[in-house]
């Protein structure tokens, strides 16, 4: 019997509905708890475009990021070869070791160091700021929409205009009208496109187009994952690579296979270097032939000895390591350093120094600059301290005579044995300029002959024998002796501090351990980078023995060539020396004691910027350094009182807008008057160690420094006004050690010794104090440092260039008109630009021609990277 069933629309939706619930109970039932956070997380988070949902959105993907997530990619498969995690331990380091590089090769056989270039394809630290994701997503849209907009106006104007011109009856306005050619309107001007004039109110982007603006976002995401992982498996790689074939070079001998690997994989991490050394130029003597390295005998110097590197049957990695030899000073410089180096030279000539000196550079250093340089390290004494060679002897400390005087102060000015190092060679094809120019220091360090190295900018100034360095505590211990940066309240961000965690070995489950690499520990995770500061190291100084640390010697490379997250993270390159050892499992170095001091002269009352404040105060553009003992070691950015420029553009500030011109031009003129030093007090955590992906403390802590009273680097014409600044009679004490100060081109910085506590929110009179230090030198050191400053102060190049020297001593004194012609203009300078007297006219004018100097020379001045938590920057 045939029945006809007849579905009615009741039937249907009940249909539909059972459908679904018997549907869902179904993937319930068979799908993951992952399977559906991932869903709910897509639903009512993801897709979702309001602030909350952004916020949530930052933190699941900043739990998603951490580092404790990280497995190298080959773990499974290198376990799974042996079986079992407790069978590895008892298999010998060789037989790991060639298992791990032969499931590598075998499953990336073209695999080479990533470089990750392409401005389009890089890891985007915008991930976890989804909501600046957005807002630079949607100006680009509304930004495009303008110009779109702006373009049809401008179209229709046009057209409206050639309708006028061409319905013109007038003979004269026709030929008028063909000198109008295009984009001219009746009054022969341009035509513009001109913006709509109405106020728009913003537009509401749609659902889809969130959704698209929420797609490319995704995409962000999975595309900084996988970059991510692959520069974390880059550098596990390479820390094996040195655990077995550098440190443990008997994994080579006892097993011919892994010679093989070892130098395959030497290729493919460096593969822009070629197989040949640098070229060593001794100007003593003849340079060396190509490939040749020198050997320095037990007191350091050079007798012709050498080794041969044979780049067609030697590792250039492995003849580094095993034949870097020797202690000495190296300088990573250009052509724009050598003023700086010639007065670093005259420099440790006057403190005796009988290290060798070896000058890195990469063929940018002119002919010129290294004759200079070689003339003012090899000239006699009297040419050297000639005080009719430069005006500077008769304006500083003229009753000090160096020539006369020398002896006194202990100085005996042997010559130095210089080495210029060109790396033009090393370099592949277009990698030559791949490394920044910071990243130099780093290529110097790895291709500098010397095995234990003193490295300094040239604008450093070392004020103990360079001896003592080595025989330090920290270096004797460690092999190391690092320096610590000026203690600035400027932030880095969660992202940054996860990205380097995830290149250290920090997990336990990692494959790290197989191969007896420690984890990382306390040491670095709560460094002041790690835990939440933009600056850790200062790197005018870096004491290593690079045989002994040449694993982190050679993480440097990688930090150097990653522009992104690296080249945004750090600056310059002053934390790559600390990272680099971390990453490589060596925590095995040392920093100072005490962080970076400000160096020169206690302010006097009426000078300070807190006339009330009980604090001291040190103004000064040089960062210093002081040891456990008290003593000044080296400080930064040359002896000269300011950096950049002269005393004109900063003669209104305060406090010199005090002071007479007179003193301000002698003050400018000299060197920094060393006196004291001050280190302000430590700062807080910012991050708690360990990356936490909860922000909410960092946004607490940077909501209780805006409760604070601010510092005189917050005032702004606004914050007068808004009534933010106390009354200068009543107690104002700084509120951060760092004070930034925008005298000397914005280098200059005012440390204190006692600010309010970090943990005191009071407002009152009764205020408790963080305590730095302040260290004030005796006579003898004080009498040393001025001595040291003029034989600084004094260098000239000039006298040592015999062809400047006699244009100098031949020069024609001006002619009558000619002073008189000199005199006009100056007194036109004068009244144009409102000037009290002609001398400040012709200050002027000096400054002028020595910032065209600085343009010239192509000198940058440094720009802070600031963050949230640092105003003063």
């Amino acid at each position: 019997m045939y029945v006809r069933m007849r579905f009615t629309l009741k039937r249907l939706v009940t249909l539909g509905v059972l459908l679904v619930v018997g549907s869902g109970i179904f993937f319930l039932l068979n799908a993951s708890s992952g399977s559906l956070t991932q869903l709910y997380q897509d639903i009512f988070i993801f897709e979702q475009f309001d602030y909350n949902s952004f916020k949530q959105s930052d933190y699941i993907i900043r739990q998603q990021l951490h580092y404790s997530n990280y497995l190298y990619s080959g773990y499974n498969e290198f376990v799974k070869k042996y079986g079992s995690t407790n069978k590895i331990a008892k298999i010998p380091l060789e037989h790991k070791c060639q298992t791990l590089f032969e499931q590598f090769d075998a499953q990336y056989p073209e695999w080479m160091f990533p470089r990750f270039e392409n401005p389009l394809d890089q890891f985007d630290k915008s991930i976890t700021d989804k909501l600046s994701f957005f807002s630079k997503s949607k100006s680009v849209i509304l930004k495009q929409e303008r110009d779109r907009e702006i373009q049809i106006r401008y179209e229709e104007q046009k057209r409206q205009l050639e309708q006028e011109m061409a319905n013109a009856n007038d003979n004269d306005k026709t030929n008028d009208n063909n000198d109008k050619s295009n984009n001219k309107d009746k009054n022969n001007k341009d035509i513009k496109p001109t913006p709509n004039q109405e106020d728009k109110p913003p537009r509401e982007f749609s659902y889809r187009e969130n959704i698209t603006i929420n797609n490319q976002f995704k995409q962000k995401i999975l595309r900084s994952k996988e970059i991510e992982q692959s520069m974390a498996d880059t550098v596990t790689l390479l820390r094996l690579y040195n655990k077995c074939y550098l440190e443990n070079r008997d994994t080579r001998s006892k097993n011919a296979k892994n010679e093989e690997l070892f130098n395959k994989f030497s290729h493919k991490f460096f593969s822009y270097f070629t197989k040949n050394l640098p070229t060593f130029e001794f100007p003593a003597g003849k340079d060396l032939p190509t490939n040749e390295f020198p050997i320095l005998n037990q007191t350091n110097g050079f007798q012709q000895q050498t080794i041969k590197f044979d780049s067609e049957k030697q590792n250039m990695i492995d003849f580094l390591h095993e034949n870097s030899n020797g202690r000495g000073i190296v300088i990573s410089a250009a052509t724009r350093h050598a003023k700086d180096i010639i007065r670093l030279i005259r420099l440790l000539r006057a403190m005796n120094n009988r290290l060798p000196i070896q000058i890195i550079y990469k063929g940018d250093i002119n002919r010129k600059s290294k004759e200079l340089i070689v003339q003012v390290a090899h000239a006699d004494i009297e040419t050297l301290l000639d005080k009719s060679s430069t005006k500077e002897h008769e304006l500083y400390m003229p009753e000090l005579d160096l020539l006369e005087s020398y002896k006194q102060y202990g100085s005996e000015f042997p010559k130095q044995e210089i080495w210029f190092v060109n790396l033009s060679n090393t370099f592949e094809k277009g990698f030559k300029y791949a490394f920044p120019g910071y990243s130099n220091k780093i290529l110097a360090l790895l291709f500098s002959s010397f095995k234990e190295i003193i490295m300094f900018d040239a604008d450093t100034i070392p004020l103990v024998p360079l001896t003592e360095f080595f025989d330090s505590p920290k270096y004797q211990s460690s092999g190391t002796y690092f320096f610590r940066d000026r203690s600035l309240r400027d932030t880095n961000d969660y992202i940054e501090t996860n990205y380097f965690s995830k290149l250290f070995h920090t997990n336990e489950k990692s494959i790290d351990s197989f191969f007896d690499i420690p984890r990382i520990t306390s040491k670095t995770m709560e460094n002041a980078y790690m835990t939440g500061y933009r600056h850790h190291q200062e790197a005018g100084v870096v004491v290593i023995d690079k045989v002994r640390h040449f694993g982190g010697v050679l993480m440097g490379l990688p930090l150097s060539l990653w522009k992104e997250p690296v080249k945004s993270s750090i600056w310059g390159e002053k934390e790559m020396y600390w990272l680099g050892m971390a990453m490589a499992g060596d925590e095995n170095y040392e920093f100072n004691d005490y962080g970076a001091a400000s160096i020169g002269e206690l302010t006097p009352e009426k000078f300070k910027y807190y006339p009330n404040s009980k604090a001291n105060e040190i103004c000064s553009s040089h960062p210093g350094h002081v040891d456990g003992d008290g003593r000044l070691l080296w400080l930064n950015s040359g002896f000269g009182y300011c950096k950049k420029n002269g005393y004109y553009r900063d003669r209104v500030k305060h406090p010199f807008s005090l002071m007479k011109t007179e003193e301000l031009d002698i003050l400018f003129r000299s060197p920094v008057k060393i006196r004291a030093a001050i280190v302000p007090p430590e700062l807080p955590y910012f991050r708690l160690p360990g990356s936490p992906p909860d922000t909410s403390r960092e946004k607490e802590l940077v909501n209780k420094w805006g409760t604070r009273r601010r510092d005189t680097d917050e005032i702004t014409l606004r914050a007068v006004k808004a009534g933010e600044f106390p009354d200068m009679t009543i107690p104002w004490e700084p509120q951060k050690g760092w004070v930034k100060s925008s005298i000397c081109n914005g280098y200059q910085y005012c440390a204190y010794d006692s600010i309010q506590s970090y943990n005191d929110t009071s407002s009152t009179e009764d205020l408790t104090f963080d305590r730095g230090y302040t260290f004030e030198f005796s006579d003898s050191d004080i009498k040393m440092y001025d001595y040291l400053g003029k034989v600084w102060i004094t260098s000239s190049k000039n006298a040592l260039d015999p062809d400047i020297s006699l244009a100098q001593k031949q020069e024609t004194p001006p002619t009558p008109q000619q002073q008189k012609d000199t005199k006009a203009k100056i007194e036109q300078i004068r009244k144009d630009n409102n000037l009290p007297s002609p001398k400040d006219a012709e200050v002027k004018v000096k400054e002028e021609v020595e910032q065209q100097k600085v343009l010239d020379g192509g000198e940058q001045v440094d720009s802070s990277n600031t963050k949230n938590g640092d105003k003063s920057s």
